[in-house]
Formats: C-alpha cells, structure tokens, sequence
C-alpha cells in the first residue's frame, strides 16, 4: 500500500475538479502586494478597459474620454489593463526532508497535490504554468506555457523523477529559477524549508524584488507539537533511537525548533514583501488555499 506515500498521477490529474472553484489568480486589480493569494495585473494601454481618471501631463491624448470631458469640463482619461499573459512557476520540493508524515501523506506528496490545484487553477485563469521539482540531488525544468501538456510534464515530474538532471536543493533551484522569470510572473515556492540557508534567503528576495513571490511552508502536526500524552520514540532507519517524554519542558524544547521555522520564514516574507502561509498535511487543501495567504503584519 503506498497511498500517501508516493505521489501518483491519477490523483494529481483529480484535482482538476478541486480546484475548479478556487480564484486564486483573479484577473482583477489587488490592491495590496501582500493579501491574498490572488495576482494583480500591471496597468497600461491594452484591450481591458479598467477606469475612468483626470487626465494626468503625459497621458496619451488618443486616450482621452471625450463624452465626460465635455459633460464636466475637465479632462479625463480613459486607463487599461495591460495586456499580458501571466507566468506561474510553481518550485516543488520533493527532498528527503519531505517524505515524512505521520497525518494523511508525506509532505512531498501533499506538496504534489498543492502544486496540481494550484496549476489547474492558473490554467483555468489563462496563466502559463511550469516550474522545477527538486530534491537535494537534482532538479527538472518545465518551461511554463499556456497548455494542459505543460502541467502534465510537471504531473510526470513529481511521479517519475529523471535521471539525467541538472543541480538540485533549494538554493540551487531558485537561482535557476531568478535566471528564467520576467517582471511580473507569479513564483510559488512549496517546501518545509527545512534547507532554507542565507544564500537560498538571498535569491528569495532578488526573486520577490523581480515579480510576485509565495512561500507555501508543508508541515506535519507532530513537527509543530508532541501529542498530550504519551512516550514518544524516534528512529532514524533503524540505526538510532531517540525516546521523547511528555512533560511540559520537553514539550516546550521540541516545539521550539519548528517555531522558528515558521517564524523566521514568515518575517523574511513580511519583510521583503512576500507572501506566506502554511499548510499542515492533515488541512483541507483547497480551503486553506481558498482562504488565502497570511495577511503580512498579522
């Protein structure tokens, strides 16, 4: 039995019908860079009309309103949504660190259902969807496109590793990942970033500096605390054991390491206006996606 343990296609291709009530790339305006999980489109001349304001020195005069121009008095304008097709990169980790649940499915798997909800959606919203899944030993590129075989080539990815690939981690994938985007592309970054390192941190901000950047943070419950009661015993292949018991000071160590995780992850995001959340395995992933990113300053 390997349900939740390998991920497999037939699920990832399910989660079409998941995400179909999922907005998570609204063709709207956003107003603010940080709420949400919705992107927000640069404006300029195009097809999309979007408002009406006073004319502005350097307005193209072709643009001008002329019917409330003349009704008011006073020069308006006429602005447009740029038009441009978006680019989803959506960077999957699929690292020794993620195979490890003890709630529903390894984390790599449940990263593997996230990124499908997340592709199906950006498909459904026009977006061109691609992007690199990783572990510490080499990664895949899937140049974004327009187009359901894009998708599936990542489906592929996360199904059957290649052989023949290019360096893999976390630091390595998005510096590859820096090199490939255009202003304005939209980078979703699903790991337990339990590999986050300063250089990794680094190209995070270049990347969040360049266009729209999501941290997506996959735990499992027991990372986060020890159950109520009980004597817990860690292994590691067998080769080493570790027995955790369960008074509050113990507690309190263990949950520690997990917390500044988080923490540390979600003030880099905060800081360097990227967006952030976390997802446990055990969540209803289209809800918590739903739902939204954390709202920056909360």
């Amino acid at each position: 039995m390997t349900k939740g343990i390998n991920t497999e296609i037939n699920e990832l291709l399910a989660m079409r019908y998941c995400a179909a009530e999922l907005q998570l790339f609204n063709p709207n305006k956003v107003n603010s860079a940080t709420n949400g999980i919705n992107a927000s489109h640069a404006r300029g001349r195009g097809m999309d009309f979007d408002e009406v304001r006073r004319y502005q020195a350097g307005d193209d005069i072709r643009l001008i309103h002329w019917p409330l121009t003349a009704r008011s008095g006073k020069a308006y304008t006429k602005v447009y949504h740029e038009e441009r097709e978006r680019s989803v990169y959506l960077l999957i980790d699929q690292s020794s660190s993620m195979r490890f649940a003890t709630k529903v499915a390894f984390k790599s798997v449940i990263a593997a259902r996230i990124a499908a909800l997340l592709g199906w959606a950006a498909l459904a919203q026009h977006q061109q969807v691609g992007g690199v899944v990783f572990d510490e030993l080499g990664a895949e590129y899937i140049k974004p496109r327009r187009s359901r075989q894009s998708l599936l080539d990542v489906f592929n990815l996360l199904t059957y590793p290649r052989k023949n690939r290019q360096q893999g981690g976390l630091a390595n994938s998005l510096q590859f990942i820096l090199r490939q985007i255009q202003s304005g592309s939209t980078v979703i970054v699903l790991s337990d970033f339990c590999s986050l390192t300063s250089e990794a941190e680094e190209y995070l901000r270049l990347i969040a500096h360049k266009c729209e950047l999501i941290n997506l943070l996959v735990y499992d419950p027991l990372e986060a605390s020890l159950p109520d009661r009980g004597i817990f015993s860690f292994t590691d292949n067998g080769s080493a054991r570790l027995e955790i018991g369960d008074t509050l000071q113990t507690k309190e160590r263990y949950a520690e390491p997990f917390a500044k995780r988080v923490d540390h992850l979600r003030n880099l995001s905060r800081q360097n206006r990227m967006q952030f959340m976390t997802l446990a395995t055990n969540d209803d992933l289209a809800a918590v996606l739903k739902a939204g990113v954390n709202r920056s300053g909360k």
